[in-house]
């Protein structure tokens, strides 16, 4: 008797495992997250390469991304904000087209209760779950510094800037290039050019201008290595080749090969696969719910032609975990 309770309860226990592992063995994969990404143009280098990574990063990560591009317009990208609330996206990845302009996209998203992580650039809105972006004082921090020992008798510097309201360009500008400015009384800013576009068409336009309106032009500076391009082409326009110097920032694949043929000196490297990628891990993080850091500041990295061949980042070649070096173009 007792070894016939026995063998059921033996096949009793022996169902409830299996049933058991069963049900383990069906359990709903872990939710696959639609992320809504805006940015601010496929025409800018930086920011078209910024789309590449963040789509390979989601596509390694097993996210389904909803990608819209605002062609530098803000108008457009409040619009692209909206649709992408009215799609009830799981989290938005915000790269600001303007630092004051942005608030009321980002605060909209916001008030429908979606996760939403901007970087790249500021925006004035103080709503975001987390901020990704570059340490851009010290874009013109850099700048100032590596003039300064370049030309220690002093120089004659036009200023690139833009675009216009961009908050990159303002913390660039304001916060790191006119505040080391003043500890080098050698040094003397001519004059500053507004541009609405990063552009190299708009750098050079104004470059030419300034080539005309002064004759002692020493250096060439601006925000990024677009615009500043356009200063390297009016001057070897005007005959100038060699004799101006120009600094530029962000570490475009067009400035990284205009120091390789010595027609700039200068850049700070502003690594897209970086931001791009810690803005998706931090949006992964508040979508599981664990806790993040609001700010998340990157420092960029000098660029010369001393370390130009050398230095690492998967933006060059390689990939996240394994970065590979810049390789300049055949001619």
């Amino acid at each position: 008797m007792k070894t016939k309770y026995l063998a059921l309860i033996l096949g009793f226990v022996m169902l409830i495992s299996a049933n058991t592992g069963l049900a383990a063995d069906q359990q709903p994969a872990k939710k696959k997250y639609v992320i809504g990404v805006s940015l601010v143009s496929k025409d800018n280098q930086w920011w078209g390469t910024a789309g590449k990574f963040i789509t390979q990063a989601a596509e390694a990560k097993g996210v389904e991304l909803v990608l819209l591009w605002a062609a530098g317009n803000q108008e457009k990208q409040v619009k692209d904000i909206e649709d992408l609330i009215q799609r009830k996206v799981d989290g938005i990845i915000m790269g600001p087209v303007q630092q004051a302009g942005s608030t009321v996209a980002v605060d909209s998203v916001a008030e429908a209760k979606i996760p939403i992580v901007t970087f790249g650039r500021r925006s004035n809105s103080k709503k975001a779950d987390a901020e990704v972006f570059y340490n851009e004082a010290q874009f013109g921090i850099n700048q100032i510094q590596a003039i300064a020992k370049d030309f220690p008798n002093g120089a004659n510097i036009v200023y690139l800037f833009g675009p216009v309201g961009a908050g990159y360009a303002i913390q660039q500008y304001e916060d790191g290039f006119l505040v080391e400015l003043k500890k080098f009384p050698k040094l003397k800013l001519l004059d500053t050019y507004k541009h609405e576009n990063d552009t190299t068409a708009l750098g050079m336009k104004n470059a030419e201008d300034a080539l005309i309106r002064f004759s002692d032009i020493n250096v060439f500076a601006g925000c990024n290595d677009d615009m500043v391009f356009g200063a390297v082409r009016a001057i070897e326009a005007a005959g100038k080749g060699g004799k101006i110097k120009v600094y530029g920032s962000t570490g475009m694949p067009i400035g990284l090969q205009a120091i390789y043929d010595g027609k700039m000196v200068f850049t700070n490297l502003k690594s897209t696969a970086a931001v791009t990628n810690k803005a998706l891990d931090l949006m992964l993080k508040i979508l599981n719910g664990e806790k993040v850091q609001k700010v998340n500041l990157i420092d960029p990295v000098v660029i010369t032609k001393n370390n130009l061949l050398t230095l690492k980042d998967p933006g060059f070649s390689g990939t996240i975990d394994n970065p590979g070096t810049w390789s300049p173009a055949k001619k």
